[in-house]
């Protein structure tokens, strides 16, 4: 009975955060790269991962999941989106010998093509081009260490630390903020239920040339999300796995994820079928993605991802992946 208590009240401490971490609505906010959900199995599944936790990428997600991990695992996951930018997710996830619980050590980047850009002093007549950088560069990245532990039997609770830097010409800015998740695995049918918060941490500014203040302070995008997922069935060679979340940005809207993976394994060799919609996003819907896994030592696996990501109105998104289990 202490144990369910126990449950319950870490997560009622959980989902009370959201209301003051995101009350403020809509505006502007620092590093919003980390919205960005991570993985390229996760996004063929439309991205409802909270509730699943059973790869390292789950760090993307909720650092809870890391209790789930049967070894050590890299992946590496890499997408192109409109307008020159691209994404690039990394995680480690991997148990200690001698330290107890679950840890895994995450990296994101994300750069954008170099362009033009306009000064005031800019004369739009003149031959010369007055007023015109060329190849600017801008780019985000963030560093992240991760833990987890099982609080209680079934009971998972996990954390990141992160460190971010972002960089636009000549102005750059860089802090820390952090995610805090739990995961609950029931004895039915594989049955999971988890939530999170992502991106907690001390509004910041930008600092120009010189090392001048840029404007005033942004708070950080903060992110909460809740997830469940299931196994339909599981039989001989063919398993069935659903999923979804319900995800809301501080600075957007309630956002519903539903995705489903399908299994099929012969000896040592498995296939992936997944699928799974992104309600409530401005561009991203529909998403589809296959993965195929197989030996790559007598003691290690490869597994290599595909996603693809319906944008509606823009240039359709792929995601390319590979990950090592050993």
């Amino acid at each position: 009975m202490r144990r369910y208590l126990l449950i319950v009240g870490v997560l009622a401490m959980l989902l009370s955060i959201p209301q003051a971490v995101l009350a403020d609505g809509a505006g502007t906010y620092l590093a919003v790269f980390l919205e960005v959900d991570g993985g390229t199995r996760q996004m063929g599944m439309g991205g409802a991962f909270t509730g699943m936790g059973d790869d390292a990428m789950t760090i993307c997600y909720n650092p809870a999941g890391l209790r789930f991990l049967k070894g050590s695992e890299i992946h590496y996951s890499d997408s192109s989106w409109p307008a020159g930018v691209s994404y690039q997710h990394m995680v480690y996830g991997f148990r200690h010998s001698v330290v107890p619980g679950y840890f895994g050590i995450s990296w994101t980047i994300m750069q954008m093509d170099p362009f033009r850009e306009n000064t005031e002093y800019y004369d739009p007549d003149s031959e010369f081009e007055i007023g015109i950088f060329d190849k600017v560069d801008a780019g985000d990245m963030a560093f992240g260490g991760s833990y987890a532990w099982e609080l209680a039997e079934g009971f998972s609770v996990g954390g990141t630390f992160r460190w971010y830097h972002l960089a636009m010409a000549d102005a750059f800015s860089e802090g820390v903020c952090g995610d805090i998740g739990v995961l609950y695995d029931t004895s039915f049918r594989n049955l999971r239920v988890g939530a999170a918060v992502q991106n907690v941490g001390p509004s910041n500014h930008w600092v120009g040339i010189g090392g001048a203040d840029s404007g005033g302070e942004y708070p950080m995008p903060t992110v909460y999300r809740a997830g469940a997922s299931i196994r339909i069935f599981d039989i001989v060679r063919h398993r069935l796995s659903v999923a979804t979340d319900y995800k809301r940005p501080r600075g957007g809207d309630n956002q519903l994820h539903f995705g489903g993976e399908y299994t099929f394994n012969k000896g040592k060799m498995f296939a992936y079928g997944r699928a799974g919609y992104r309600y409530g996003h401005d561009e991203e819907g529909a998403t589809f993605g296959l993965g195929l896994k197989f030996p790559n030592s007598s003691e290690s696996d490869v597994r290599l991802d595909y996603a693809f990501v319906n944008m509606k109105n823009l240039e359709d998104v792929s995601r390319f992946a590979v990950a090592f289990f050993f």
